[in-house]
């Protein structure tokens, strides 16, 4: 094929490779275990997998290792396969029970038979008992007093056949005796797990937390590798004061999962509680990534900012939740506090201008000092105005104000201030709210529920104790109960709006969707700019595929309040949802920055991004992601979003030092690590990219993007034999172009070239609409099926008819077929669009040689020759066409004009010197 073909892609050499069969991969597998390396263990058993999918021992052998490395889910899947397939039940069953009772599959469990040919007796009361705790969980008490009197009848001496007959006590409400029978246990098997976690709930059921706690904490020591229980023992020390305590079990958990919100959360109630508020700071905000919407989180961190000085950082936290704060709540002084710091002097006013002035323990403690010494700056005397306050703090008010000011720094003695406060006033309604809302945010439950009881007594005819169990219940799975709340809310206040729209999400809970969205109509036409209405009864109309109808109401509720914001962002994500991105761009592009200088919600900057890059307005979406950062530029999304737009724009050098100086402020964090890691394999940085790669956390690394960076690491390295296997999974997982071209590398690296071809094939099957693969596999099919190629090449002209690589290449194989009108047509086209090009004119004037056309032939290859990218054999087929057509002077003074650059267009000239 001559060079006026355009090259869109070079793969590497090739290079020969024999495939693996299953006992092949297995064999390498347990030889990995026996030398220690469960991770290269994994991936073995994973390629036999691939090759063998139905090998019941691969399966079985997987899963144990899952099992053992307390991958419980993927334990459960690998064992119930190798059941599938045909394994030994008797050496599954025992470990598939363990995998259903870490993972809480209780139906599955209770629905697994403990009795099969070749369980001992041991193993099947192991596995009865598991099944027992899923009978037990489901409330099928009468299966459960069942398999119990079968237990009791197997010949075992097993501790779980003893575990099953505490159950029969704790059924018939026995607790003395199942006490007794635990500690019995207990004394043979001083560690047995299931006992000691068994001991421990009924501890806490029973009130007795700081016995449960010694008891996790028995527990713990013995089984160090539990998370679960780790974490449960962190939280019950930290809620009940011994934070101290609970701190160095979270930092092992941390080691292991440093971007968990919850760990985070804790470890930041420990700083606050040591009273390093920087450090309180970080790790609270760190979690607040992760949940966004905690309100006791936001407090903790705006508080911690506070104290630690970071003024902007406490604004930002406590605005957000400022709107739902109650009157007097202390976080309204801190926030109006940093905006006096910022200097945002009206915005405190606003702030001061919501506490009830009124009060006297607020004029005493808050009013008189607070006002006087913000208005004046003086932040001494504010914080010296909180030092007071916990100092003295006696009184109800007092101590409901000393409660929220230590929830906001997650001390939990807060709520046991709350608790002094209302036992001492039970009418005061600030503190038994704040007290509510503390005991939801920090999820103790059953404590809400007996606030509720309380204050039902108080309040007979108030709905609001009747929300508060219903959340509660809610929260807790139990929706019988929280209907039943509702419904009798919904008696002492028929015209509650709130209790009216929580009624109608259980029904559309419980599948009632008929039922559920006449009444959502109905509410709307009472509410009608409700934003959770609207937005709920939009994602009806869109699940029988009538989005249009709810965004009409929608918009409605949007044409009378077009300074809402809210509704402005809501009509926009419709339109997004209805892929209309246009007009959420129209709608979105209108928002100005606040005149109060409040920032705009990460919604709106989150939304318009998306909608810019799904409409390929990527300069659009770079300038806007741009904005973002000047205005957040710590924000994470926006981060995100930024280096998203340089990769997606092949702009590696960037991104690169993006990466690198947003991993240096977020040392800790996986994604930016990933992230970075990306970049340096996409500018071929190999060696820095495996020590990165190499510290990442092994959930990263085994997901499809960190299987894509590890076979793009080991094709770098050289190594495509081992990149094959993540390569292809990379692939089957994102069958973008860039997995493709690697996938293709490698296979062609190994010598398998045909290989390479047929998955590009089968990739443009796939993907008839992927412009690029399209073209290449045009480019593969020229000189082996030329007809193909043009084939082809005319489905990427509908694609993108404007592509003068694709018209020349068709121009040039339709001239090789003598079809030179078609030809010429497709040629003309490329010249309308790259009139300068060399290989394009080169083309053209073949053609028109071909059709005798010489002089105009003579003019293309004329131009073509005065470019400064024009090649040797283009600039020759110039000087060839002027000796033909007798112009052998100027022929000459062109050949002595030009420097060849191979010995090939060197020959060639001479050739042509001959002829003058």
């Amino acid at each position: 094929m001559r060079r006026t073909l355009i090259a869109s892609l070079v793969l590497g050499s090739l290079l020969a490779c024999t495939p693996k069969d299953s006992d092949s991969y297995l064999a390498a597998a347990r030889d990995a275990l026996a030398k220690g390396d469960t991770q290269a263990a994994v991936i073995e058993f994973k390629n036999a997998v691939q090759v063998a999918p139905q090998d019941a021992r691969v399966r079985f052998e997987l899963g144990k290792l899952y099992l053992e490395q307390r991958m419980y889910q993927d334990a459960e899947k690998e064992l119930n396969r190798a059941m599938e397939y045909g394994y030994d039940p008797a050496q599954v069953v025992p470990l598939l029970s363990r995998s259903y009772q870490k993972t809480g599959a209780d139906v599955a469990l209770s629905k697994l038979a403990n009795k099969y040919a070749g369980l001992t007796e041991a193993q099947a009361a192991e596995v009865g008992f598991y099944r027992l705790e899923s009978l037990v969980r489901l409330d099928q008490k009468e299966k459960a007093k069942s398999l119990i009197e079968d237990i009791r009848n197997y010949q075992t001496s097993s501790a779980f056949k003893s575990l099953a007959l505490v159950y029969g006590y704790l059924l018939d409400e026995n607790v003395e005796a199942a006490r007794i029978q635990l500690e019995e246990i207990l004394a043979n098997q001083p560690e047995q797990p299931d006992a000691l976690k068994l001991l421990a709930r009924m501890q806490l059921q029973q009130g007795d937390v700081d016995a449960a706690i010694a008891t996790y904490q028995t527990y713990q020591q013995a089984n160090p590798d539990d998370h679960e229980i780790t974490f449960m023992l962190a939280r019950l020390l930290t809620d009940h004061g011994r934070a101290a305590e609970a701190e160095p079990l979270v930092d092992r958990l941390l080691k292991l999962n440093k971007d968990n919100p919850l760990l985070n959360q804790l470890k930041g109630l420990s700083r606050a509680d040591a009273g390093d508020f920087e450090a309180a700071q970080e790790f609270t905000e760190k979690a607040l990534l992760k949940e966004t919407t905690d309100p006791a989180m936001r407090l903790t961190a705006g508080f911690a900012a506070y104290q630690s000085g970071d003024y902007e950082s406490a604004r930002t936290h406590l605005s957000l939740v400022a709107s739902d704060l109650p009157a007097n709540h202390p976080a309204l002084r801190l926030l109006a506090a940093a905006q006096l710091k910022l200097g945002l002097n009206e915005q405190a006013e606003e702030t001061l201008n919501r506490l009830d002035q009124s009060s006297a323990d607020d004029a005493s403690l808050f009013s008189a000092a607070g006002f006087g010494l913000l208005r004046e700056g003086d932040l001494h005397g504010a914080q010296a105005m909180i030092d007071k306050s916990e100092q003295v703090s006696q009184s109800p008010m007092d101590l409901t104000r000393l409660g929220i000011l230590q929830l906001s720094v997650n001390d939990v003695k807060g709520i046991l201030n709350l608790e002094q406060a209302l036992e001492q006033a039970p009418d005061q309604a600030i503190t038994r709210t704040t007290l509510a809302t503390a005991y939801l945010a920090t999820k103790q439950l059953d404590k809400a529920l007996a606030l509720a009881d309380e204050w039902k007594a108080q309040e007979p005819k108030s709905e609001q104790p009747y929300l508060l169990a219903a959340t509660a219940y809610q929260r807790k799975g139990e929706k019988d109960k929280a209907l039943e709340q509702l419904l009798k809310a919904k008696e002492l206040a028929p015209d509650n709006a709130k209790v009216r729209l929580a009624l109608i999400d259980i029904k559309l809970v419980e599948n009632q969707l008929q039922e559920g969205e006449a009444e959502l109509r109905a509410y709307l036409n009472d509410y009608p700019d409700n934003i959770a209405a609207l937005s709920r009864y939009f994602d009806l109309t869109r699940l029988r595929e009538q989005g249009q109808e709810g965004l009409a109401l929608i918009q409605k509720a949007f044409d009378k309040q077009k300074n809402n914001l809210s509704l402005r962002l809501l009509l926009a994500n419709a339109h997004m949802l209805l892929g209309q991105q246009d007009k959420t761009i129209s709608l979105l592009a209108e928002v100005k920055q606040p005149a109060d200088g409040q920032p705009l919600p990460a919604s709106y900057w989150d939304m318009l991004g998306k909608a810019y890059l799904q409409k390929d307005r990527v300069a659009d979406a770079e300038a806007h992601y741009d904005n973002w950062l000047k205005v957040q530029s710590g924000n994470v999304q926006a981060l995100l979003g930024k280096l998203f737009l340089l990769d997606v724009r092949s702009n590696f050098k960037q991104g690169k030092e993006l990466a690198k100086s947003v991993l240096d402020k977020y040392p800790d964090d996986p994604r930016f690590l990933s992230i970075y890691t990306h970049f340096l394999l996409m500018n071929a940085e190999f060696a820095e990219a495996r020590r990165r790669f190499d510290t990442l956390p092994q959930a990263v690394k085994d997901s499809p993007a960190g299987l894509g960076m590890q076979g793009r690491l080991l094709a770098g390295e050289g190594n495509c034999q081992a990149a094959q296997a993540s390569i292809q999974a990379a692939y089957d997982n994102k069958p973008n172009q860039r997995n493709l071209t690697l996938a293709m590398f490698c296979l062609e690296k190994l010598g398998q070239k045909d290989l390479s071809h047929d998955l590009l094939s089968r990739h443009v099957q796939a993907h008839p609409k992927d412009l690029p693969a399209i073209m290449l596999l045009a480019e593969r099919e020229i000189g082996r099926d030329n007809s193909k190629a043009i084939e082809l090449y005319q489905q990427s002209l509908e694609l993108h008819e404007a592509n003068f690589l694709v018209l020349n290449n068709l121009a040039y194989l339709l001239y090789e077929q003598n079809k030179l009108d078609d030809a010429l047509k497709y040629a003309n086209r490329a010249l309308e669009l790259q009139p300068q090009e060399p290989s394009v004119l080169d083309t053209a004037a073949q053609i028109l040689i071909a059709r005798k056309d010489l002089g105009k032939a003579e003019e293309y290859l004329s131009r073509a020759s005065n470019s400064e990218a024009v090649t040797d054999e283009v600039y020759l087929n110039y000087v060839d066409l002027l000796i033909k057509r007798g112009k052998k002077e100027l022929a000459g003074r062109k050949l002595q004009q030009r420097q060849y650059k191979d010995d090939g267009a060197q020959a060639r000239a001479e050739q042509l010197s001959g002829k003058l």
